[in-house]
């Protein structure tokens, strides 16, 4: 099912060219004064408000009351030019709010960059804050994180040398450390870390019990390979160089190692870490 958009305008050539314009990624309603934009918002279930801040006697205070009472729990309002009273907008609940310059052409460049699904896996740029020791990271959807780069595993704690850049069409982007490792950090990664509405976020129910059992097969099939060589932990931590106590954690399912733990592990029992980590 297309999202379905309303658009809040008193502008009716732009909505009669819009309409057709976005029909392939949208289903739209029309509504051409403030109040006729209230009522639908609490009839009706929206995806995404696009409100026109040249609408008759617009009241922002009353446009957040709408969206914080209105059918649809949460969604994107998307403000064509700036609102005044714009403090208001924080009062919006689980809407959020995106600002675009009052021209056509960018109000139908931002509505298919919010409603392709494709733009929501897409990175637009990055850059590293130095200072914060983050990447902040914004997508084709107008969405923007700020990823901690302790977050990604194969980092190495060595200064970041250059900016990092988008590759493989915005899939990913790259970044190269002084220590010359270089690591690609995919658009799923930055989502499962801070968007909580992607399915695999990892502050979902699903992804926790996930984890856990991950975190357990692994565990249990450490121990069996070390058990079968006749090695204490002791051992095991002598050859990997890993602690006792991490180990326990490891082999208990209390922890889910890192890569860099599996692969240590593995090359000191002699087995592919598929061996440890495939279902």
């Amino acid at each position: 099912m297309k999202p379905h958009v309303l658009f809040a305008t008193g502008d009716t050539a732009v909505s009669r060219r819009l309409q057709p314009e976005v029909a392939d990624v949208c289903s739209m309603k029309v509504t051409v004064s403030s109040g006729q934009a209230y009522t639908a918002l609490r009839r009706e279930q929206f995806d995404l408000v696009v409100l026109d801040v040249k609408l008759p006697r617009l009241d922002s205070f009353e446009l957040v009351r709408a969206l914080y009472h209105a059918a649809t729990p949460q969604g994107t309002l998307v403000s064509w030019g700036p609102l005044k009273d714009a403090v208001y907008i924080v009062g919006m609940g689980n809407w959020e709010a995106v600002t675009v310059r009052r021209t056509y052409g960018q109000l139908v460049e931002t509505l298919r960059s919010l409603l392709d699904p494709a733009a929501a896996r897409t990175i637009e740029t990055v850059r590293y804050q130095s200072k914060e020791d983050t990447f902040f990271v914004a997508f084709r959807n107008g969405k923007a994180y700020e990823l901690a780069r302790r977050a990604v595993e194969v980092d190495d704690e060595s200064p970041v040398i250059r900016q990092p850049r988008v590759v493989h069409g915005g899939a990913a982007f790259e970044v190269q450390q002084e220590s010359r490792n270089t690591y690609e950090v995919p658009w799923d990664l930055v989502l499962y870390h801070r968007e909580p509405s992607y399915p695999y976020h990892k502050g979902s129910s699903s992804q926790r019990e996930a984890e856990a059992n991950r975190a357990e097969r692994i565990g249990t099939r450490i121990r069996q390979e070390r058990e079968a060589r006749g090695w204490s932990l002791a051992e095991l931590s002598r050859r990997t160089g890993i602690q006792p106590p991490n180990l326990s954690r490891v082999e208990s399912g209390k922890h889910t190692p890192s890569l860099d733990t599996i692969e240590r592990v593995a090359d000191a029992l002699g087995v592919r870490v598929a061996d440890l980590v495939a279902a």
